[in-house]
């Protein structure tokens, strides 16, 4: 009986010691782990001071956004500046149809600054030649390049609407700016102008102001892509009903009064890209 007694009694003192030793080891462990996370004081002012870091998180590659406008014209319509000196048309030409031809029959621009012809299309005017003072033949984008203008004002697109899309013109259109020497010279284009109440009523030979807005809004959006300016000609010509004022009017509806040509040149002048 006393040696089994003794023998119990060492057992409960070697499980006794295992649990101690297994206590000691564990608060170790955890000692140990805790020391390793503690930042000194040298670590902890050095990460204050650093920058933040961010986690990178992966995202699908964003392109870069383009401008409205691929060739870089936010400015069109053109808007108003100050009124430029009249001596700033000596830099300039001016191309299209009849409506041009009155720049010069009026005295407001010299006929050598004039690549114009009655009756000119936008569909011609790139092969059909001009007829000189001295009887010569040469054709509008010859006169314009030989002469290097630092601005070109172009109007055309009345003539032939009826003939043709918007596309087919807006395309010639194109052709003709192609063949300018844009390297020193800056283009506007013109928007066509409004017809009279009578003129589009005529029973002849109507001309819709509604068909001459969508060419207008088609010819902006022309010179936005090939960046070139564009001057809203007819929002100084149009009455509140959107048609050509009566003053400005010659009896046809189409071609302008003298009065016409004076607020053309206004616009001219008060509506210049300035860089």
């Amino acid at each position: 009986m006393s040696l089994y007694s003794d023998r119990k009694k060492k057992k409960e003192i070697k499980y006794r010691l295992s649990f101690v030793l297994l206590f000691i080891a564990a608060s170790f462990l955890v000692c140990f782990v805790l020391y390793m996370r503690e930042e000194t004081p040298e670590e902890e002012m050095r990460r204050n001071d650093s920058p933040a870091q961010t986690v990178r998180i992966d995202e699908p590659e964003k392109m870069p956004v383009q401008p409205a406008r691929d060739n870089g014209n936010p400015d069109n319509p053109v808007g108003e500046c100050l009124k430029l000196d009249i001596s700033y048309l000596d830099r300039c030409m001016f191309a299209g149809d009849s409506l041009m031809v009155g720049l010069g029959s009026y005295g407001f621009v010299p006929e050598d600054r004039i690549a114009a012809g009655v009756g000119m299309s936008v569909m011609d005017i790139g092969t059909k030649p001009l007829t000189e003072a001295d009887g010569s033949e040469i054709t509008a984008a010859e006169k314009i390049n030989a002469q290097n203008p630092e601005n070109l004002y172009i109007l055309l697109g009345l003539n032939m609407m009826e003939s043709f899309t918007d596309d087919q013109l807006l395309a010639a259109y194109g052709d003709f700016v192609n063949s300018i020497d844009r390297t020193a010279t800056e283009v506007y284009v013109i928007s066509v102008p409004p017809v009279t109440r009578e003129r589009e009523q005529n029973e002849d030979k109507p001309i819709l102001n509604a068909d001459i807005d969508m060419f207008n809004a088609d010819l902006l959006k022309f010179a936005d892509d090939r960046g070139l300016h564009y001057l809203d000609l007819g929002s100084v010509l149009k009455d509140e009903e959107g048609f050509l004022m009566p003053e400005y009017a010659e009896e046809d509806g189409i071609h302008f009064k003298k009065a016409a040509y004076e607020t053309f040149i206004d616009y001219i002048l008060t509506h210049v890209h300035i860089k």
